[in-house]
């Protein structure tokens, strides 16, 4: 008995416990793996920020075009909230808000009855340029979006870059960021649809500074 006891006890010892050695040897392999995947993570993260940056590039080219062929006003609204992204259209007669503009939108909200529905937007999905709304890739970010129209940068709700048939477009300058830190500025000019992408966070000033 006192045999078979202590055969059973070493058998359990031997198969319930790790030697301080093999503990040592999976940290070590745990780590290993982990270092040699953070490149990898790294990378693709930014991959998903200049795929992002290069269909961003090609929306505002396509909605450019679509602007002047249909003689429509067109616009390209981002949501800071959702990150997504999607092209409208609407009548030509369509203008940018001025001061005044919003000041009425304003005096409209405030004494508007209790309930009330508000005006349809004139601006209709453009299914020929964006059939839906686009999600950025995952791990990709809007960090913020400066307008001709909004002297702060933008960080919350919606942004948008207004596209005119005689080939006008307003200035836009858009910061995408990944999980992993990089950062793309992408500048739409005012004439062409044309949009240049910085690697690294470009602010407005500076970006206007340049092209003066």
């Amino acid at each position: 008995m006192f045999v078979g006891g202590a055969r059973t006890g070493r058998r359990h010892k031997d198969i319930g416990g790790f030697s301080l050695i093999e503990l040592i040897v999976t940290v070590a392999i745990i780590t290993l793996i982990t270092v040699l995947a953070l490149p990898s993570i790294s990378s693709y993260f930014s991959v998903s920020l200049a795929s992002s940056s290069r269909e961003i590039a090609a929306i505002v080219k396509e909605t450019y075009n679509s602007a002047v062929i249909t003689g429509k006003v067109h616009r390209i609204v981002y949501d800071l909230k959702k990150q997504e992204y999607w092209v409208e259209s609407g009548p030509a007669t369509m203008l940018l808000d001025t001061k005044e503009t919003k000041e009425k939108e304003e005096r409209r909200k405030r004494f508007a009855p209790v309930g009330a529905e508000p005006p349809p937007s004139p601006f209709k999905l453009e299914r020929s340029i964006t059939r839906k709304k686009v999600e950025l890739p995952r791990g990709a970010s809007f960090e913020d979006v400066q307008t001709e129209q909004s002297p702060e940068p933008i960080t919350e709700g919606l942004a948008y870059t207004h596209f005119f048939p005689h080939g006008i477009v307003e200035q836009t300058v858009i910061h995408i960021k990944d999980e992993s830190k990089h950062r793309n500025s992408l500048v739409i000019s005012a004439i062409g649809g044309q949009t240049d992408v910085y690697e690294r966070y470009a602010s407005a000033q500076e970006i206007l500074g340049q092209q003066q």
